[in-house]
C-alpha cells in the first residue's frame, strides 16, 4: 500500500468523499487538515500544483483533482466503488463530474460572499438555475439505474460526492437552500437515505 497524505481544510468540503473512499478501501492515510494561514503558506511555497486543495500525496508525490483521487481510492482495495461495466462507469463519471464541475463551480461564489442579503440572493439564483439543472439530470440517471445509487444497487464514488452535498443541505449547511427544496427529487432523497443506511458508511459514522 502506498504512503498517502491528504491535505485539506478542517471541514468536510471537497475532501470528505475522498476521506470516505480511502477508509472504505482500508487504506491508511495522513488526514492533514490546515487552517487558512496554513493553506496560504502551502500555496506560496509552491507545494500545491494548482494552488488549491485538496491534494493527495502518493509516496511523496503531490497530485490533485478530486475525481481522480476518488477513482484511485476505489482501486486501492476491493471496494466495488467503481463499476467494471462501461455503461455503469459512464453514468458514475457523468454524475460525479456534474457535481464536481457544474454544482461546485456555481456554488463557490456564494460561499465567499459575506453580505447576508447578497448571499441569499445568490443562493436563490443558484437554486433556480444550476442546482435545478444538476438535480434534474442526476434524478434522471437514478431513475435509469433503478437506484438507490447511481450505478443501481452498488455504492459508487459518485454517491459519496452526491450524498455529501445533499446532507449539507439537510443539515442546514447552506444558507438559503432548505431541506424542503429537495422534495421535487425523490430519487436523490432516496440516495441520501440509502447512503446513510449502507452498512460500511454506517460503520464509519458509528466509529
Amino acid at each position: 500500500m502506498p504512503q498517502l497524505k491528504l491535505t485539506y481544510f478542517d471541514s468536510p468540503g471537497r475532501a470528505e468523499p475522498v476521506r470516505v473512499a480511502l477508509r472504505l478501501a482500508g487504506a491508511p492515510f495522513e488526514d492533514h487538515r490546515v487552517n487558512f494561514a496554513g493553506f496560504m503558506e502551502l500555496k506560496q511555497s509552491g507545494a500545491l500544483p494548482l494552488g488549491s486543495v485538496p491534494v493527495l500525496e502518493v509516496d511523496g508525490f503531490t497530485m490533485t483533482q478530486t475525481a481522480a483521487m476518488l477513482r484511485f481510492a476505489a482501486r486501492l482495495g476491493d471496494t466495488g466503488l467503481y463499476p467494471a461495466d462501461p455503461a455503469a462507469a459512464f453514468m458514475v463519471d457523468s454524475a460525479l463530474d456534474t457535481f464536481n464541475d457544474t454544482w461546485s463551480h456555481a456554488l463557490v461564489p456564494s460561499l465567499f460572499e459575506r453580505d447576508k442579503e447578497k448571499k441569499l440572493a445568490m443562493r436563490a439564483e443558484f437554486a433556480a438555475g444550476p442546482m435545478k439543472r444538476v438535480f434534474d439530470y442526476v434524478e434522471a440517471i437514478l431513475a435509469k439505474s433503478g437506484g438507490p445509487f447511481v450505478a443501481g444497487k452498488a455504492l459508487s464514488i459518485a454517491d459519496l460526492v452526491i450524498a455529501q452535498s445533499l446532507l449539507q443541505i439537510r443539515t442546514g449547511g447552506l444558507d438559503g437552500i432548505t431541506p424542503d427544496m429537495l422534495q421535487p427529487w425523490p430519487h436523490l432523497l432516496a440516495l441520501a437515505d440509502a447512503y446513510l443506511a449502507e452498512p460500511r458508511i454506517a460503520a464509519l459514522t458509528a466509529g
